[in-house]
């Protein structure tokens, strides 16, 4: 693998969170010139909310690449290691079980609803599962990063050891 795809394959979510970003910003930018010439460019306001519905579930796959996230490990850091090493694979399966219940539920309720219903956006009319999509696309992408993060951190464990 090339070291360019090495790199996508680990950045990826931080590559597409900054895009998106930059993106936004950009977009926000102009709708707020456009608003002192005299017009609004109002639809943009859908495009923003779709991608911050993406840049969520990227910059939680992000967050638990890099373990960031919220956690109350006060009780966690006090146990043996053997205890801790449980208590960590517990964390990933409830994850992983949380996930794919949020994923298969949005797979076979709410994707197919907004398609056969052909529910749309008012201003743009993009249709509604582009939003939706993000939930199953970024799921996966956070129960990806959870399990390595995981793996890494069993590494570390075994090294330590």
């Amino acid at each position: 693998m090339t070291a360019t795809l090495r790199w996508l394959a680990e950045n990826l979510e931080e590559a597409l969170c900054a895009a998106i970003m930059i993106f936004m910003a950009g977009l926000g930018f102009l709708n707020v010139v456009t608003r002192y010439l005299g017009f609004s460019l109002a639809y943009t306001e859908e495009v923003l909310v779709m991608l911050m519905v993406w840049l969520t579930m990227f910059g939680a796959a992000v967050g638990m690449k890099r373990g960031s996230h919220l956690a109350m490990s006060f009780l966690r850091d006090r146990c043996p290691a053997g205890a801790r090493a449980g208590l960590d694979l517990l964390n990933l399966l409830l994850t992983l079980a949380t996930l794919t219940a949020v994923i298969y539920l949005c797979l076979a309720y709410q994707l197919p609803d907004e398609i056969l219903m052909d529910t749309r956006t008012s201003a743009l009319d993009i249709p509604t599962w582009w939003y939706t999509l993000a939930i199953p696309v970024g799921g996966a992408s956070v129960m990806i990063r959870a399990t390595q993060s995981y793996l890494r951190g069993l590494g570390r464990r075994r090294e330590t050891a």
